[in-house]
């Protein structure tokens, strides 16, 4: 335990919406349950419809049953606006309790050994008018993996991603690449600066690119050896 805090839980962050977050929280829980580790998934806020559709997601793909008595632990406060958090809350007249999302958050950290938690949208989105993802998280103290897109604009996203968990003591895992459409090329010049670039200017370890498929296998299949480089370093931490 560090400062009554779990050490048993990963962040996993993107550096904008859409980026594959979602993807990569799927793919790290099932390579962890592959392992025979009891991992578990958690995401704090959903917005953008009744059901949400990340947790079904990553429970489909890993053989998990969806159980509705575990529902408000698994994602705490959901919101039919696909729109930032405190937006989305106050449009349906409510408000985040970061109370609630803290009991909900020990709760199922004590309930696996590892707990996958998804973020929602970028690290600087707000969860209610004064209080940011970033600073929440700062209190939790958890391990950061950021998701980045592989193209144009990757090198300015993810290094303001990386500086803004940094300012606030939060440690950095690593980066893991996923591009944004099918087919792009494998020697992309573009992708391989922007990798290397980041890696050498962020001072992190760059555990690989994940390609856009529509193949859960193929997916599961690319990100092996990643989960391995992942996992590695998250019991090292």
């Amino acid at each position: 335990m560090k400062d009554d805090n779990p050490d048993n839980c990963l962040f996993i962050t993107g550096t904008g919406t859409g980026v594959g977050k979602t993807v990569v929280s799927s793919l790290l829980l099932g390579f962890l349950r592959a392992k025979g580790i009891k991992a578990g998934y958690q995401k704090w806020v959903s917005t953008g419809g009744d059901v949400p559709e990340d947790l079904l997601f990553c429970l489909r793909h890993n053989d998990m049953d969806f159980d509705e008595a575990k529902l408000d632990s698994q994602v705490v406060y959901r919101f039919r606006l696909p729109a930032s958090p405190h937006l989305a809350a106050r449009v349906e007249g409510r408000e985040i309790d970061a109370g609630e999302i803290k009991k909900a958050f020990y709760r199922c950290a004590a309930e696996n050994e590892v707990l996958v938690v998804e973020g929602v949208g970028g690290v600087l989105v707000p969860l209610r008018p004064d209080l940011l993802l970033a600073d929440f998280l700062a209190g939790l103290r958890l391990p950061a993996l950021v998701v980045s897109h592989s193209g144009l604009g990757a090198i300015n996203h993810t290094l303001l991603t990386i500086e803004a968990l940094r300012q606030r003591s939060i440690a950095v895992l690593g980066v893991v690449f996923s591009d944004e459409k099918e087919g792009m090329p494998l020697a992309d010049p573009l992708v391989t600066d922007n990798m290397h670039t980041i890696s050498r200017m962020g001072g992190v370890e760059v555990f690989g690119r994940l390609p856009r498929e529509t193949d859960y296998g193929a997916l599961r299949k690319a990100f092996q050896s990643m989960g391995d480089l992942i996992y590695r370093r998250f019991r090292a931490l």
